[in-house]
């Protein structure tokens, strides 16, 4: 500490008024914790939590007042008495706040089996997968394979399949609670993993 820092200190503490409050407040705080003390030792375990809280906030009270008085004569805090508030990480709150899980199913009818099959192959054509180890992509030779192409290419088109009609559809938006499970892309049982997790349904569609 420099010869300044000294000056500054001595100028806002160690004066008469600094020293009678700080011994009213050790005084005080010593009378509390003896009374705390005896208060304990007293104790069987059978009384109410209240009764310990209220012993606890008491004497609490007062090293608080203690604690203070000490700053205000030395201009130093000998107890950190603030609790270690945890930080919360707004960004990963936010992350989970805006996490939401959409599950759909759609039931197809095929009723021009040659559309479809013209359509997937040109969709294919456009936007070619990853060859098999033979060099060739998987033929479209099955209404499956050609919905497959078609919605890579553009996506959910289920209301736009040529020569498909849609029978039935339903789509529901869930925010997910704790527990929750996330869905593995590269799950073994790609099944049971299409389905709605733990969470509250915002919001449902249905077709029909």
């Amino acid at each position: 500490m420099t010869e300044v820092d000294d000056q500054q200190l001595n100028s806002q503490g160690f004066t008469e008024e600094t020293r009678k409050a700080l011994a009213e407040a050790s005084r005080l705080l010593a009378e509390r914790l003896q009374a705390h003390t005896e208060a304990l030792l007293a104790m069987t375990g059978a009384e109410e939590q209240t009764v310990l809280y209220e012993q606890n906030a008491a004497l609490e009270e007062l090293v608080e007042d203690w604690n203070d008085a000490v700053f205000e004569h030395t201009g130093t805090a000998p107890l950190l008495l603030e609790d270690d508030v945890e930080e919360v990480d707004e960004e990963a709150e936010e992350d989970q706040e805006q996490l939401i899980s959409v599950v759909s199913r759609f039931d197809l009818r095929v009723v021009d089996l040659d559309a479809l099959l013209d359509a997937g192959r040109s969709a294919q054509q456009r936007h070619p997968v990853e060859a098999e180890e033979s060099g060739d992509a998987e033929p479209v030779d099955t209404a499956e394979q050609a919905i497959y192409e078609i919605t890579r290419e553009t996506g959910e088109a289920w209301f736009e399949l040529p020569g498909v009609d849609l029978v039935a559809g339903a789509r529901a938006y869930v925010v997910p609670e704790h527990p929750f499970e996330p869905l593995e892309a590269d799950a073994d049982d790609v099944i049971t993993e299409i389905s709605a997790p733990n969470g509250t349904v915002t919001h449902a569609e249905t077709w029909a």
